[in-house]
């Protein structure tokens, strides 16, 4: 079963990543700029899920934190 996480930026809180964890060790990333108050949301990138090795995906994850869903 997949997992959804969404981690925001810890130094620009208009960046976000979205972290799909499969659940059979494979994590898939993608970023993208969220402006709540304006409604405007922009993938960076080519907006794809992209496949992270676990250990760069802790480094990266280091400068975020993770978002609860309402």
């Amino acid at each position: 079963m997949t997992t959804i996480t969404i981690y925001r930026n810890r130094r620009n809180r208009h960046k976000f990543l979205e972290v799909h964890n499969d659940g059979h060790y494979h994590n898939s990333v993608k970023q993208f700029m969220l402006w709540q108050s304006a409604g405007v949301m922009n993938l960076t990138g080519d907006g794809c899920l992209h496949r992270w090795r676990i250990e760069n995906l802790r480094e990266l994850l280091k400068d975020y934190e993770s978002m609860e869903r309402k």
